[in-house]
């Protein structure tokens, strides 16, 4: 979409939600379009926060769909580690909660090794498994009788 008057971007996106990435683009080239991957992380990986409401493929399938999104891949494990050496990414993009509680060992060595540089993005100050845990699964322990 474009959108021809800088003021008008606020009607489509909220502060603070956002990247922006600035340049002259003249000629437009290949580094200039660097693909956008997104690794999903697997099931048992989810089921160990929550419980699974929507299984890989899904969830593989609806991040394809979403415009700006080059590639989907299924992460293959929890860590991170195998995704960042194959894809060598020249950006890895995580959440600031991962930030306050540290990156495994494995991954950091993995992004220094492929020369990846990490751009840490603001989150929600809630996790969407708190949320689902608050709005949900308390009571559904209780509706099957669990609890």
């Amino acid at each position: 979409m474009i959108i021809k008057a800088l003021p008008a971007v606020r009607e489509f996106i909220q502060p603070g939600a956002a990247v922006l990435a600035s340049g002259a683009f003249d000629p437009l080239h290949y580094g200039h379009i660097l693909p956008l991957i997104v690794a999903v992380a697997p099931d048992d990986y989810v089921k160990r926060r929550h419980p699974l409401l929507q299984p890989l493929e899904g969830r593989m399938e609806m991040l394809d769909a979403l415009r700006g999104v080059d590639f989907v891949v299924p992460q293959g494990s929890e860590s991170l580690t195998k995704a960042i050496k194959e894809i060598c990414p020249v950006y890895l993009i995580k959440g600031t909660d991962w930030k306050a509680h540290g990156l495994p060992k494995d991954e950091v060595e993995a992004i220094k090794e492929v020369g990846a540089t990490i751009s840490w993005v603001d989150v929600s100050p809630i996790s969407s498994s708190e949320l689902l845990h608050a709005a949900f699964w308390r009571f559904a322990d209780e509706w099957v009788g669990r609890t």
